[in-house]
């Protein structure tokens, strides 16, 4: 089958009983919107919107953090990508929700994506990185500007789109541009790492570099005893 690229915005609210502000988008092959970009907060709405899909096919690229900080030197803080990404943008990184996200994606993708490909992004440094039109927070007061942006960059239309759905967007390009081996990255080997897409490059990532030790992959409290 095609393969599909799935981005994933996975806001705090996936946690909270607000409003859906989650989203999720998936390109085709050639980069285009394939199905409607649709907002979540429950799972199962996510794993509905991929129904169809061959997993075998998919690259998911989510916007949440998929590994933790190296406890075992009490840095409870910050991993060495987020350190690493605050040269673009010296407020981005962890937040008070982290925690939370983190323990949220890693039950959503060990129950529903086991066997899908699965990188870790963030939206802030792409935007940044693609030198789109104002600030990722400042979305509304450049709207049509970053529209026209990310049509020419990416290919894929997206007026009328609000920033949970351009989030999602870029990150399913990210997934596309991984495929590519258009990539730039953030993060030391066995940590895991912060993924964006470089277009025009060619830096394709080892697996190696992408596998995440055990160690990162859960909080100790999360560690049955």
């Amino acid at each position: 089958m095609a393969k599909t690229y799935i981005g994933v915005d996975l806001g705090c609210s996936a946690m909270s009983g607000g409003g859906p502000k989650s989203a999720v988008a998936i390109l085709d092959a050639d980069g285009q919107l394939c199905r409607e970009v649709k907002h979540f907060r429950q799972a199962k709405v996510l794993v509905e919107a991929v129904s169809g899909l061959d997993r075998k096919s998919m690259i998911m690229a989510v916007d949440a953090p998929r590994s933790v900080p190296d406890h075992a030197a009490e840095n409870y803080a910050y991993r060495s990508c987020e350190k690493a990404i605050k040269e673009i943008d010296p407020h981005a990184g962890t937040f008070s929700g982290a925690a939370a996200l983190f323990i949220r994606w890693y039950e959503i993708e060990e129950r529903y994506f086991r066997t899908v490909r699965v990188i870790e992004t963030y939206p802030r440094v792409i935007w940044a990185h693609l030198k789109l039109p104002g600030k990722a927070k400042d979305f509304t007061k450049h709207k049509a500007a970053v529209y026209r942006a990310i049509k020419r960059i990416t290919g894929a239309p997206c007026h009328g789109f609000d920033h949970h759905q351009i989030d999602a967007l870029l990150c399913a390009y990210t997934a596309l541009c991984y495929d590519r081996g258009e990539v730039a990255w953030f993060g030391q080997a066995g940590e895991g790492l912060i993924i964006i897409p470089a277009p025009g490059t060619h830096n394709p990532l080892s697996s190696h570099a992408e596998r995440i030790a055990q160690k990162y992959r859960r909080f100790t409290s999360m560690v049955a005893r």
